[in-house]
């Protein structure tokens, strides 16, 4: 496989991209060490000689061994005192541990079997996933090189794009804490609605729909309601602050379990969650995996994919370029959406701690949360507390963003309008879907033929913009947009329903193949 050496001019770092293993990354630092750029750098690992062995267990005695320095295969005594890797037969811990980083590829794979990174690792994978699960038993496993970039709409916003060999680590560290994580959730009352399956935007317009009818008397006394927003809240969590309470949470379940097993975590998590049971923990491994994962500093090593100029129109506290070391966390990781909705956890507890006393409603999406509430005097001084608990979780409320007003005048929260007894789509959520719908019809009706994955992404956005849709009065709005998906659009989808959503017809559907680990 080619790879480049490239420059990243936020960090002043040269970066190896294209490196299939840690293996190859360290050998080519070698190489650039020889020519004189390792400066760039940090802790580059030097060649001590130009043998190195790789050695596959031939029988109880032999071995087959491969000498990297002139290519030679022989199969000699694995007992003799030539200078090899040891070798031995992994025991059956091991294997069943292999297993559960086996289940987590195929996790990763869902809904990716088309991407580039998956495409490129399911060629490696009967090779690269021993080495993995070897990295994470004997605790050696580090992050290799990211992907950054800018996404352009509706904001200027900074992601990071995991190696796919971390994704499959993220996925096994999501596949033990989330069901526990969940638990959490529900013993707070399900107050939080992202990131978590079965929930989502539209479950949280229809809590805080029936909240503010619950807290008004169905809009017969008077309620008010408070709407409070973050200032860059994935750039100012506390990376050793989130460690904290994650190594705290964990070793709490740790010991709950060794007393009482999983009488916690009911079938109704695990059904929701996809999951015929909770999987073997490997408690330790869970645990410095998640640490190295909390810890890691993705912009220190990483590939950009989009051009440095656009990094000026950023802010510095969008950026893991711009703020402080321990702070950030990536947003494009599967992991940063789990940590960062358990971290806030800790925010709806102390609220409704709070309110515990009072006729009160609240939910939180990410970052954004409302307090509904009959008594406007204790809400407002409900406000500063708010802001100071936040403090000490070295996050800030945003100063501009809040919104104060009674119930009846209703609250537009994560793209919807809600008002009494109705619920509507945001003038901003509609304007957005009228500008993607203008700007694919020019793609549609362009000389070029669409591919089976422009259609993907076309149906994927779209439909996204119906599911806002849903479960309010938009049939009208609904009918106009897709009309303005140009002349062509019939020649690529068709519309399910009552303008519900778009489906791409088979000729320009993508081919989805069983999961399976390429030999």
């Amino acid at each position: 496989m080619i790879s480049r050496v490239l420059h990243n001019p936020l960090n002043g770092r040269f970066t190896i991209a294209g490196l299939r293993s840690p293996i190859e990354r360290d050998a080519c630092r070698c190489c650039i060490a020889d020519s004189g750029t390792s400066d760039s750098y940090d802790g580059a690992i030097s060649q001590k000689d130009s043998n190195y062995w790789s050695v596959t267990e031939n029988n109880s005695n032999n071995a087959w061994n491969v000498n990297f320095g002139n290519g030679n295969v022989n199969n000699n005594n694995k007992y003799n005192g030539n200078s090899v890797r040891p070798v031995a037969a992994f025991d059956e811990l091991f294997n069943a541990f292999y297993q559960s980083i086996e289940f987590a590829y195929r996790d990763c794979l869902h809904g990716k079997m088309s991407s580039s990174q998956a495409v490129e690792y399911m060629q490696i994978a009967w090779a690269d996933l021993p080495c993995l699960a070897w990295e994470l038993w004997t605790g050696i496993y580090k992050p290799t090189t990211s992907t950054c970039f800018l996404v352009k709409y509706p904001k200027l916003r900074e992601v990071f794009a995991a190696n796919f060999r971390d994704r499959i680590v993220h996925h096994w560290i999501c596949l033990r804490l989330e069901p526990l994580f969940e638990e959490r959730f529900i013993s707070q009352g399900n107050v939080s609605f992202n990131c978590r399956k079965g929930f989502g935007t539209q479950a949280c317009v229809d809590h805080c729909a029936k909240g503010m009818e619950y807290v008004s008397d169905n809009y017969t006394s008077p309620a008010w309601v408070f709407k409070g927003d973050l200032v860059g809240f994935f750039m100012s969590i506390d990376k050793n602050l989130l460690w904290y309470l994650l190594e705290r949470f964990i070793n709490r379940w740790r010991k709950r379990y060794e007393r009482e097993g999983w009488k916690r975590i009911g079938y109704d998590i695990l059904d929701r969650l996809g999951l015929d049971g909770m999987p073997e923990m490997y408690w330790d491994i869970l645990m410095q995996a998640t640490k190295t994962t909390v810890m890691h500093h993705p912009e220190e090593d990483c590939v950009l994919n989009s051009p440095a100029e656009l990094w000026k129109g950023l802010a510095p506290n969008k950026s893991l370029f711009g703020c402080d070391r321990d702070k950030g966390e990536p947003i494009g990781n599967l992991t940063t959406q789990l940590f960062a909705n358990f971290f806030m956890s800790f925010f709806d507890e102390y609220v409704l701690y709070l309110f515990r006393h009072k006729k009160h409603s609240y939910e939180r999406f990410v970052d954004d949360w409302d307090n509904k509430c009959d008594d406007l005097d204790f809400l407002l001084k409900a406000i500063p507390k708010m802001d100071a608990f936040l403090k000490k979780m070295k996050l800030e409320m945003h100063q501009h963003k809040r919104y104060l007003q009674p119930v009846s005048h209703g609250l537009a929260f994560v793209g919807s309008y809600i008002k009494p007894k109705r619920v509507y789509l945001s003038n901003r959520t509609l304007a957005r879907f009228e500008e993607r719908a203008v700007g694919f019809s020019r793609i549609i009706d362009g000389d070029a033929e669409l591919t089976v994955m422009d259609c993907k992404r076309i149906e994927q956005v779209i439909n996204s913009y119906l599911g806002f849709c849903k479960g309010k009065k938009t049939y009208g709005k609904r009918k106009k947009i897709l009309g303005m998906m140009g002349k062509n659009f019939f020649k690529y989808f068709y519309i399910k329903g009552h303008y519900e959503s778009i489906r791409a017809k088979a000729k320009y559907r993508e081919i989805v193949l069983p999961y399976q680990i390429a030999a």
